[in-house]
């Protein structure tokens, strides 16, 4: 699959405990990439000042919070999160079609300019077919997650968060306006650590991948500006081949 690769398509994740930290290592990062991801463990930490920091330094803010709860909850949870300005958010695909559905008003009534873009979060990365019948779901992957993203494309979401084992099976039945941002990135496969179903970057932009995500080979790296360059020099030579 032939997607254009720049490094405003790496999204950096800043899953780190503490503020002063991930602002660091986001300033190291300004002049690498345009896009950090915002999870759970750091918003609580520094929530909305720490987000309006980010944004003041001139980040675009993938807030990763996978928002899953009754519609009402969700439009709230989303209008107050385009209110803050990020670009992108996610919720829970399996939270049905109202549900879907609420988070895209939410964001179109709290967004001052441009609403964010919102993500349906298909299956996590950490979770492969062997653990799905205990969770009474289907025991296959692809399976489920093309239902999952179906379910986000009839609620007109903007994309999805799928492994980059799915992202090629969602890109032909969804086009190429469906976005696609691919977590469980690894420099190599020997780093999958507690992800199950990962990819190297030139894996996930092959696949049909518009993002992939980077999380611990970046920000535990002693030059995350090198760890960005490589991922790059290694994309762009994969589309020569």
């Amino acid at each position: 699959m032939n997607r254009k690769v720049s490094a405003s398509k790496i999204i950096v994740a800043l899953d780190l405990p503490d503020v002063d930290l991930a602002l660091r290592v986001a300033s190291d990062l300004r002049h690498s990439v345009q896009i950090v991801k915002i999870g759970p463990e750091l918003w609580m930490q520094g929530g909305k000042d720490f987000t309006a920091r980010l944004v003041d330094i001139g980040f675009e803010i993938f807030l990763d919070l996978k928002f899953h709860d009754i519609p009402t909850t969700v439009y709230r949870a989303c209008r107050a999160s385009a209110a803050l300005g990020v670009s992108m958010l996610t919720v829970h695909a399996l939270g049905g079609a109202a549900m879907l559905q609420a988070a895209l008003e939410g964001v179109q009534e709290g967004a001052k300019k441009r609403p964010p873009r919102v993500l349906g979060v298909t299956l996590l990365t950490s979770l492969n077919a062997d653990q799905l019948p205990l969770l009474g779901m289907d025991p296959s992957v692809d399976r489920l997650v093309k239902k999952l993203a179906q379910s986000a494309w009839e609620a007109k979401l903007d994309g999805v968060v799928a492994s980059a084992q799915e992202a090629s099976a969602i890109r032909k039945t969804f086009g190429k306006r469906f976005l696609i941002v691919t977590p469980g990135i690894r420099l190599t496969r020997a780093e999958s650590q507690d992800q199950k179903r990962v990819a190297t970057p030139q894996e996930a932009f092959q696949a049909g991948a518009d993002y992939i995500v980077v999380g611990r080979p970046v920000i535990e790296a002693k030059r995350p500006q090198e760890v960005i360059k490589r991922i790059m020099d290694a994309a762009l030579d994969s589309r020569k081949k």
